[in-house]
């Protein structure tokens, strides 16, 4: 009988002390959700081995270059539209917006009524034309400047044309006085 008390107290400090030292009892996981749930992104990030988790909380701490990694190598096929969808997200803040919109078709394509990726697809395709538009002018400038330029330069060959005819026609005037 007091064996079996023995045992008893025994097992119950036992519970007791993981009640106090639960961090004993939590896998790596667990410890990063608990970071990413206090805001430690990049000791969240550190410790997810899941890939998706990972991006998530690489993406919360600004590393989109990463971020876009992780969920690029995302393989768990419960959050495969999720990771492609943030992938597209990643790539838009590097200023990627080609790949984000390929990001963003690929999850309309599996399902249409996504509506954030419709709606960040049109941003992605809008920052697409506006970098094409500007792309434009800055050619058009250019091509501008390159003609001002040549304008020029055949004014002051002209110009210098001109003051040598005239220094030839005063010699010439000069030769015959």
């Amino acid at each position: 009988m007091r064996r079996l008390v023995l045992t008893a107290t025994a097992g119950l400090a036992l519970v007791l002390a993981a009640g106090t030292h639960a961090g004993w009892f939590r896998n790596q996981e667990q410890e990063s959700l608990e970071h990413f749930k206090a805001g430690d992104f990049e000791r969240a990030a550190a410790g997810f081995s899941d890939q998706y988790r990972r991006g998530v909380a690489l993406y919360r701490d600004g590393r989109f270059a990463e971020a876009a990694e992780a969920f690029g190598r995302s393989e768990r096929t419960s959050v495969r539209q999720d990771a492609v969808y943030n992938l597209g997200n990643a790539r838009f803040q590097l200023g990627d917006f080609a790949g984000a919109a390929k990001a963003y078709e690929t999850v309309l394509a599996e399902n249409a009524g996504h509506a954030d990726a419709q709606h960040n697809l049109a941003l992605a395709r809008a920052m697409l034309a506006r970098l094409e538009q500007e792309a434009f002018e800055e050619e058009k400038r250019k091509q501008e400047e390159r003609e001002e330029q040549e304008r020029r330069e055949r004014e002051e060959e002209e110009r210098q044309a001109r003051e040598q005819e005239e220094r030839e026609q005063q010699q010439e005037s000069e030769q015959q006085q």
